[in-house]
């Protein structure tokens, strides 16, 4: 069988979506199947070596992101894939090819954030989204869910029938492990002038993360509870962010929250390990790698009660409800303040974080395209 897979989401970023698809590339590619795989790619950011059964069919470099990737996809991707003869088409980032018929197609629904909650977007955002995931799943043979939460949303928000829908949830990078080389954590704080504890945000500064009230929680710890970490939010710049930096600014704490933008795969793999405790009370996750590459690196979690979040984290973080700056408070000072309790989440962290491998996803998403070749 020849599986083609869309690559072209990867061009540099290891952010989301990139890392799902660059993992089960580098997993696929390890199996012992007799079926060929064709990646779509760029060659610059694909570490990928063809032999008799992998094969890199390459694109632009100047083909990575927004615009330009959105339509290569949808008019230069498919007349590769047909000269290719690909048997199963696989699309990792919510669409497929919407103007063109393609044998086979299989799309991963990450998350419906832009139809649940279509003000946390910007208009032009969640209409090209909206469109494009619906006419992409109405052409498209199977989807993947990465989470049962995100098969629900699938369902409730889009009428996709149950029986096509397969959940394969993600896997979590074995590099992500509590970090002890002193010399990288001591250039770690210097790289970021962290030199006292803290505790520690990563995500796209968006809306749906729930930043604001993550600012407004991290006031009243310091007021009523007279904690003396600092607060770091690290991610990118993504949309409608103004009002996190307004709220730093209205309750004074620009000396104790530290924006980091982007980090480095390396550089976040000491910022789990240094931190005290990992907060994610995001409104809407379809899976959530933060949470559990915190989980992996020993640190402690306050998540959500709400989405995928449960799900996936468990018995093994302290959940709230996202909306209630008290709740979120509360269960940050008992984290931060209660030892018993911080053990106790790092050990079942551990744990919860054993039951997830990007060996377990390739080798389940494999099965899914033997059985609609079958």
């Amino acid at each position: 069988m020849k599986i083609g897979f869309n690559a072209q989401i990867i061009s540099g970023s290891d952010a989301g979506v990139a890392t799902y698809a660059k993992n089960l590339i580098k997993h696929l590619v390890r199996l012992n199947s007799n079926h060929e795989l064709y990646f779509f790619g760029s060659p610059d950011f694909l570490d990928v070596t063809e032999d008799g059964r992998i094969h890199l069919i390459p694109t632009s470099r100047s083909v990575n992101g927004g615009w330009k990737r959105i339509l290569w996809e949808q008019f230069i991707l498919p007349s590769k894939v047909k000269r290719n003869q690909m048997d199963v088409m696989f699309y990792p980032d919510h669409t497929g090819s919407i103007f063109r018929n393609l044998k086979r197609t299989i799309i991963t629904i990450h998350d419906l954030s832009f139809m649940a909650m279509p003000e946390t977007f910007p208009f032009t955002t969640r209409t090209y989204k909206s469109l494009a995931v619906q006419q992409s799943i109405r052409k498209a043979d199977l989807i993947i869910a990465v989470s049962q939460a995100t098969k629900n949303e699938c369902i409730r928000l889009l009428n996709i029938p149950e029986d096509k829908i397969k959940v394969v949830h993600n896997g979590i990078d074995k590099s992500f492990k509590k970090n002890i080389e002193k010399d990288l954590l001591d250039n770690a704080r210097r790289k970021f002038g962290l030199f006292g504890r803290f505790i520690l945000f990563v995500g796209t500064l968006e809306p749906r993360k729930n930043i604001v009230r993550i600012i407004r929680a991290y006031h009243h710890l310091r007021n009523s509870f007279h904690v003396q970490q600092d607060l770091v939010i690290s991610g990118k710049k993504g949309w409608l962010y103004s009002e996190i930096f307004h709220e730093v600014e209205r309750l004074r704490l620009k000396k104790h929250v530290h924006f980091l933008d982007y980090v480095t795969q390396k550089d976040l793999v000491s910022l789990y390990s240094l931190a005290d405790m990992f907060v994610y009370p995001s409104l809407y996750e379809g899976f959530g790698f933060p949470p559990l590459e915190a989980m992996a690196c020993e640190t402690p979690v306050v998540s959500s009660n709400i989405s995928s979040m449960p799900e996936v984290l468990g018995d093994a973080a302290v959940l709230v409800n996202p909306y209630s700056v008290e709740e979120i408070t509360t269960a940050m000072s008992k984290v931060l303040l209660d030892n018993e309790l911080r053990m106790k989440l790092i050990s079942r962290g551990l744990e919860r974080v054993k039951n997830l491998s990007w060996e377990k996803s390739s080798e389940q998403l494999l099965k899914v395209f033997e059985e609609i070749e079958a």
